[in-house]
């Protein structure tokens, strides 16, 4: 079983914005604009959902969606409020996917000494000293493992969740060489 925790995408306007104006005119639900804090107006259309990240220069972020959809909606959102404005974007960039998180159970506890040997010393790094984790960078695939020794695994680095089940079955099958069930 594998979930998506966060969905990064990223985008440009393609033109500067004055941010503290948009703070004003703008129509979200939640909005926040602090320049002494962080050079970004942060806006959602849903509490505790996705949020865009918006800089003056027209470069945006979009993240914590758990699902493409999410994205698309609150970019969706965010271009009809801007046209509202007379703001037109509309042939823009479209958020970009840079980043999938996606947490998975490998149903069973891991030794990770045994397994950051099994994997290859130049592909993982483990420093039981400072830190709980092993982190794998699988052959052949663009992302990271987080490996906890209760089988809860985190990937990191990947655009697709095919990619991250592959990741995932990578390791998987790596496991098997060194413990089978």
């Amino acid at each position: 079983m594998m979930d998506v925790v966060n969905i990064v995408a990223t985008g440009d306007v393609g033109q500067e914005l004055d941010l503290e104006a948009l703070y004003v005119d703008l129509d979200f639900s939640q909005k926040e604009y602090n320049p002494k804090k962080a050079p970004a107006l942060q806006l959602r259309s849903v509490q505790d959902g996705p949020v865009i990240i918006l800089y003056s220069s027209g470069a945006y972020n979009i993240m914590g969606a758990r699902c493409e959809k999410g994205i698309e909606e609150l970019y969706n959102a965010f271009s009809s409020s801007l046209e509202e404005l007379g703001i037109d974007i509309s042939n823009k960039s479209r958020p970009e996917v840079r980043n999938i998180v996606c947490k998975a159970e490998l149903g069973r506890e891991v030794d990770l000494s045994a397994l950051t040997v099994a994997l290859g010393m130049e592909q993982v790094e483990y420093e039981p000293e400072q830190s709980p984790f092993v982190y794998y960078w699988p052959d052949n695939l663009d992302c990271l493992i987080t490996i906890p020794a209760n089988g809860e695994v985190i990937i990191t680095g990947v655009t697709t969740k095919q990619a991250a089940k592959q990741a995932l079955s990578n390791l998987q099958d790596r496991l098997e060489i060194v413990s089978p069930k």
